[in-house]
């Protein structure tokens, strides 16, 4: 893709000089591109450099009349559209009118710089070079590093070089590379990066006896083989089922066995040992039998004793049952009683009541006799006083 153009069209590339500085943008002092004026419509800008500067001062950059936005010049965009110019690049022989100036440089040109269409690379580089700047030049992304991006591998080759170098790095550098392994008669290929750990346990690969014998070519998958005729090996002695312990190096274990006597005093130990194991196994067998038998005793015991608790448990419930059986009985024939004395006790009551009612209702006129007595009795002394009380009065008078 081609850069983004800002600013006007160069000056020097247009045939008619005169003409062309007609329209000047009065900021950049190019022929303008894409022609804006103020309101007056004396002056005459291209649209990027007036609104770059409207964004710093909202005014017109000549004669400061105020301006928020530029103004179109369609008349001015006509004629700078029919100018006759050459292609802004030197060594392009392209000639045509500034109109179509701008679909040149963005589709023909070969010396306009365009931007590499690999999006990690980003350089910009003239159009007619860009397949060799493709083929050459752009840094390109290691293939190996695809080949594995399924995360197989835990380490992965990031880097980017040029074709050219790629090749030498696929070949000699890159850590994810397929190598064979070094050793002859080993068909293992294995990526470059794992290939130490590979050679660490290859069955090709030359080792020492690690008993340091005389042998010098050994491999990995023979030393096993080996171990088995080393006069260095450690190796234990014939005699080991009888009681010797004793382990030497094979080429000296040939002494050891021949000492008769040694080994004599080997097997009366062995012997010793092998009663002393028969008599604690004895023992042991006992011992298991004795804690078998009181176990079981003390089961037969615990079965017994649980027989016994549950005759009792049942015996005591029967005799809880009858007692149970006669206190209902006793509380039964006692509620029966109460509720008798309670019977007479009411109907006693009710003969008191009525008993009382009838002294009551006999005496009523004894009780009225005696209240109308009583207020003859209160009258005839509120009458004395009265009486009294006049002729105290009279006497005072007198």
């Amino acid at each position: 893709s081609s850069m983004t153009r800002r600013g006007g069209f160069p000056a020097n590339k247009f045939y008619n000089k005169e003409k062309s500085e007609f329209f000047h943008c009065l900021v950049c002092y190019e022929v303008c591109r894409a022609p804006v004026t103020c309101h007056s419509g004396a002056h005459l800008f291209c649209f990027d450099c007036l609104a770059e500067s409207l964004q710093h001062n909202p005014s017109c950059p000549v004669c400061r009349e105020p301006l928020v936005s530029p103004v179109s010049s369609a008349f001015a965009a006509i004629q700078v559209s029919a100018l006759d110019v050459v292609c802004v690049h030197d060594q392009c022989k392209w000639k045509g009118t500034c109109g179509r100036l701008d679909s040149h440089l963005d589709t023909d040109c070969r010396h306009e710089p365009v931007k590499c269409s690999d999006n990690a690379c980003a350089a910009l580089v003239p159009r007619g070079e860009m397949a060799m700047h493709q083929q050459f030049a752009c840094p390109q992304s290691c293939p190996n590093s695809k080949s594995h991006a399924n995360g197989s591998l835990d380490n992965t080759c990031d880097v980017r070089l040029s074709r050219h170098d790629l090749v030498d790095h696929l070949a000699h550098h890159c850590k994810l590379r397929i190598i064979h392994c070094p050793h002859p008669h080993c068909d293992v290929s294995e990526v470059h990066c794992r290939m130490p750990a590979h050679i660490e346990i290859c069955p090709y690969a030359p080792v020492s006896c690690p008993r340091e014998c005389s042998a010098q070519t050994l491999v990995r998958h023979c030393l096993n083989a080996h171990r088995k005729d080393c006069p260095r090996e450690p190796v234990a002695c014939i005699h080991a089922p009888l009681g010797c312990s004793h382990v030497a190096p094979r080429s000296e274990i040939v002494l050891h066995e021949q000492d008769i006597a040694l080994h004599f005093s080997a097997i009366r130990s062995k012997v010793f040992a092998e009663q002393q194991k028969f008599y604690q196994q004895q023992i042991s067998e006992m011992k298991q039998m004795f804690e078998q038998k009181l176990e079981e005793q003390i089961v037969l015991f615990n079965s017994r004793q649980e027989e016994q608790t549950a005759l009792m448990e049942e015996r005591f419930e029967w005799q809880m049952t009858i007692f149970n059986s006669r206190q209902d009985e006793q509380t039964a024939l006692m509620e029966e009683r109460f509720e008798q004395a309670f019977t007479r006790q009411q109907e006693a009551q009710l003969s008191l009541k009525e008993y009382l009612e009838g002294i009551k209702s006999s005496l009523q006129p004894l009780v009225d006799k005696a209240e109308a007595e009583a207020k003859a009795v209160a009258l005839a002394a509120e009458k004395a006083a009265a009486l009294k009380r006049n002729q105290a009065e009279a006497k005072r008078v007198q």
